[in-house]
């Protein structure tokens, strides 16, 4: 059974989501032949978006008893609300916020028995540039900060920074709305437990992504999950890269509305980010 703070916390994210819903106009943003074939996760094309997510990953972990190791499971729900702003003609502010809520069971010192701990996480906040150098093609660049809120000792208790950039390029001869768009990300902590973990990752997304017939789309790596680690080794780490094979499945019920399933399972863990993750999402675009 859920943790009364588990319920608490979805409880919040719900009511947050739900007073911008109805606060946002019917009347703003794209219509709906522009939003029929955008998927809404095209960095150089931002949109008005409200998502609720559900992302459920597992890693390999210490055991309770020295020498021994366990399979911890992690469950994250969280908000999204992303808003872009149009600064010039060809200029774009995309702005996210991501408040999530974290159900894990990992051993640690506050943890030794490795039962199941809830709380808020950390929260991310993001900001990217967008420049439209034609229909075809676009760039875009900007950076994360995810800050130490979480309670329970669910997340980590440093600063996150996480700095990118993505070039564009439409592909109307596969589909209309279809599109390839590689981006680079580079994360660091700072200012946490100096004994802590030392964040230094290259993250690699080489985003495809094929419109299909009856609203439905496909998408490979559609998160940042390729990896070359360059701070601390974690438990079980051999090397420092990590390829999944990472998709998504999606469908446009309607022109407003996306929902999808992506799925991560590891080809080489030497870095073992995960050893399966899946991700739901329902939006809402505008």
């Amino acid at each position: 059974m859920p943790a009364p703070g588990f319920c608490a916390g979805l409880e919040s994210i719900f009511l947050v989501f739900a007073a911008v819903l109805f606060a946002a106009p019917a009347s703003a943003g794209p219509d709906d032949n522009v939003l029929a074939n955008q998927t809404g996760d095209d960095p150089t094309q931002p949109l008005g978006k409200i998502e609720l997510l559900d992302r459920f990953t597992t890693t390999p972990g210490p055991g309770a008893t020295e020498g021994t190791s366990k399979q911890v499971d992690t469950n994250t729900p969280f908000a999204r609300i992303e808003a872009p702003f149009r600064i010039a003609p060809q200029w774009e502010l995309a702005l996210r916020v991501e408040v999530p809520f974290v159900s894990t069971n990992p051993v640690t010192p506050e943890n030794p028995t490795g039962q199941v701990i809830s709380g808020f996480g950390n929260v991310l906040t993001q900001g990217w540039l967008v420049y439209e150098i034609n229909p075809r093609w676009a760039i875009a660049a900007g950076a994360q900060a995810i800050a130490p809120t979480s309670t329970n000792g669910v997340a980590s208790d440093a600063w996150e920074e996480v700095t990118g950039g993505v070039v564009r390029v439409m592909l109307p001869e596969v589909s209309e709305g279809s599109y390839f768009a590689p981006q680079v990300r580079y994360g660091v902590d700072f200012g946490g437990n100096d004994e802590g973990p030392m964040l230094r990752q290259l993250r690699l997304m080489p985003t495809l992504n094929v419109n299909l017939p009856h609203n439905l789309f496909f998408t490979l790596f559609p998160s940042p999950d390729i990896r070359w680690n360059y701070g601390t080794p974690v438990y079980g780490q051999t090397g420092r890269f990590f390829l999944p094979l990472n998709f998504m499945i999606g469908w446009k019920p309607t022109p407003h509305t996306t929902i999808s399933a992506e799925f991560g399972i590891p080809i080489i863990k030497d870095f073992p980010v995960y050893t399966f993750k899946t991700q739901l999402r329902i939006g809402y675009l505008f």
